[in-house]
């Protein structure tokens, strides 16, 4: 008898407590469609398919909170507006159901430097064509959206509230109703301030920062990291050089904070070497009794390749043996496999990342279990 009131009283104690949520959030880099990935998608009849390009890491993408940064509009086309690459961005509609059907993603930074290639009303239309295909997006102060506003979504009982900025634009049309979030000291302090207005568990801050080209952050970046960390930002994903830049874990007495200076390119036909790789960023979060922490922090090593003229692919190049099995690597040479392996290995080595694999097959850069093992760059480049 007493044993079994023992037992009640166990239940009972164990049902009070509140149970352990966890919630993944993941991020890729720059989402491009230059000159010869519209070329490479033109169908008979004037259509568009940009399928083939993320046919390879759909299932990495698959059942995960999805953010990427688009850097294209969609202004659609009229008497002199038409699809085009760099330099003044323009894509169709239609591939909103590759973001949504492919790559499944929730959430888009438009606060970079080409959101205006098309002017305030291409970035207007940007906002509504992203509406109509339900997908979220941040970074602009359009219509009844004030500047420096924060989103805040939730992800399996965790509640984010995301900011966005950019150091600025390449165009700097004249609007009255659309308006970029830049980075500043006084525009960070608001955005972060609407953001803890929210009560969310985490604040994540999306930056459009950096120099182009260069694998570390310059001092306007770790001055801008330093005031959202210093309002809250419990993560903050950079985008802007077009290649990778390091992961910082920041050990605080009560609290881990991390920043990846820059995801680089996650699609786009940029071949210069190392342009063409960059990283799936996986962060994990576990909220409890005590608060909301981040617990894990992992990468996946991608290449973008070019099997044609212009068709483009991005590919996983990491060495986790389940998700080789799993993806689709069809039509490429044991040598072309080989150099994938080759370029992961150094994205692993630049990131400082470990060679074990987390349960998602994600390369481990920080983990809560071994907390002062922090990454560190083994390579001067990816």
């Amino acid at each position: 008898m007493k044993k079994l009131c023992a037992i009640f009283i166990m239940m009972i104690f164990c049902g009070c407590a509140n149970a352990e949520t966890r919630a993944r959030f993941i991020f890729i880099g720059d989402i491009m469609v230059h000159d010869q990935q519209l070329d490479a998608a033109k169908r008979k009849g004037g259509t568009y398919d940009f399928s083939p390009s993320f046919r390879r890491v759909k299932p990495l993408l698959k059942d995960a909170f999805l953010v990427g940064n688009l850097e294209t509009v969609f202004a659609g086309t009229g008497k002199k507006l038409k699809y085009a690459g760099f330099p003044l961005f323009n894509t169709p509609d239609v591939f909103t159901e590759n973001l949504t059907g492919d790559l499944e993603v929730d959430l888009l930074s438009l606060a970079n430097n080409h959101i205006f290639d098309r002017g305030a009303t291409g970035a207007r239309r940007t906002t509504e064509v992203l509406d109509s295909a339900d997908i979220a997006w941040i970074g602009l102060g359009a219509g009844d959206i004030p500047s420096n506003d924060a989103i805040l979504l939730e992800n399996n009982g965790i509640r984010a509230a995301f900011i966005n900025h950019s150091y600025g634009s390449n165009e700097w049309p004249k609007s009255s109703d659309v308006h970029l979030n830049v980075i500043s000291e006084a525009d960070i302090e608001q955005s972060m301030a609407r953001a803890k207005s929210l009560s969310p568990d985490i604040i994540i801050a999306l930056f459009h920062w950096g120099n182009e080209y260069h694998h570390n952050p310059n001092v306007h970046q770790k001055k801008a990291a330093d005031i959202a960390f210093r309002e809250g930002a419990s993560l903050i994903v950079g985008t802007h050089p077009h290649v990778l830049q390091p992961v910082e874990v920041r050990l605080e007495s009560d609290e881990v904070r991390a920043v990846a200076w820059s995801l680089g390119n996650f699609v786009s036909f940029q071949r210069t070497l190392p342009r063409e790789r960059s990283v799936i960023l996986s962060t994990e979060f576990v909220k409890d009794d005590e608060g909301t922490r981040l617990v894990g922090l992992g990468i996946a090593p991608l290449y973008v390749i070019a099997p044609g003229s212009k068709r483009t692919e991005v590919t996983y190049a990491g060495n986790d043996e389940g998700l080789i099995e799993t993806l689709d690597f069809s039509g490429l040479s044991k040598s072309q496999v080989s150099n994938l392996r080759s370029i992961g290995r150094s994205v692993i080595e630049f990131l400082g990342a470990r060679k074990e694999t987390d349960e998602y097959g994600f390369n481990i850069l920080w983990s809560e279990e071994s907390r002062d093992v922090l990454p560190k760059s083994r390579k001067k480049t990816p």
